[in-house]
């Protein structure tokens, strides 16, 4: 387990459209772009999946996401940082955007729960496409990452979730240890 008290962390990346880095290496193209839950798709990697809850409450939204949500002026939101760890590894540092009154709610009891697995199974949920970057460092521990050769880049995906009135920012930042970078040697 990481650290955690230094919530919130963060998740400083520049977001870009897909295309922007094509062609995406070969081992990271569906696990950056596969619009199907990326807990299960962990879970099926692993034999005991956890998530690492590292901090939820209101804070200062960053300006990128800021600008990933247009109307965020008009409600208040909490953000919720965890580590999904399978088998005691850190795979995925998870950054999420939650309007309040989802969090006074619906999701009141989500504890160490995955975002996701509330997310997917709720077939109201509507996904934006998404918006890719690299890691220039790891967003907990701070250690910093190669970037020069692209089978080496750590890389980050992010999405809004719509519900009814409701949207939500989740970002994924792909730690060294996930199973997406196996076949890669860095």
């Amino acid at each position: 387990m990481l650290v955690n008290s230094a919530f919130p962390f963060g998740l400083l990346v520049q977001w870009d459209e897909p295309s922007v880095f094509s062609p995406l290496p070969s081992n990271m193209h569906h696990w950056l772009l596969d619009t199907g839950s990326l807990t299960e798709r962990l879970q099926a990697n692993c034999e005991n999946f956890t998530v690492e809850v590292l901090g939820q409450r209101q804070v200062e939204l960053e300006d990128a996401e800021k600008r990933a949500l247009p109307n965020h002026a008009q409600s208040q939101w909490q953000v919720r940082e965890v580590i999904l760890h399978g088998d005691g590894k850190p795979w995925v540092f998870a950054r999420s955007v939650l309007p309040q009154r989802l969090c006074e709610s619906t999701w009141a009891n989500l504890g160490n729960q995955p975002l996701g697995q509330r997310i997917f199974n709720d077939s109201r949920f509507v996904r934006s496409g998404f918006e890719i970057g690299v890691l220039t460092a790891h967003p907990v521990t701070g250690e910093s990452f190669a970037t020069g050769d692209a089978k080496c880049k750590r890389w980050a995906r992010r999405s809004i979730f719509s519900i009814e009135e409701h949207e939500l920012l989740v970002a994924e930042a792909f730690l060294p240890d996930c199973p997406c970078y196996q076949v890669s040697q860095c």
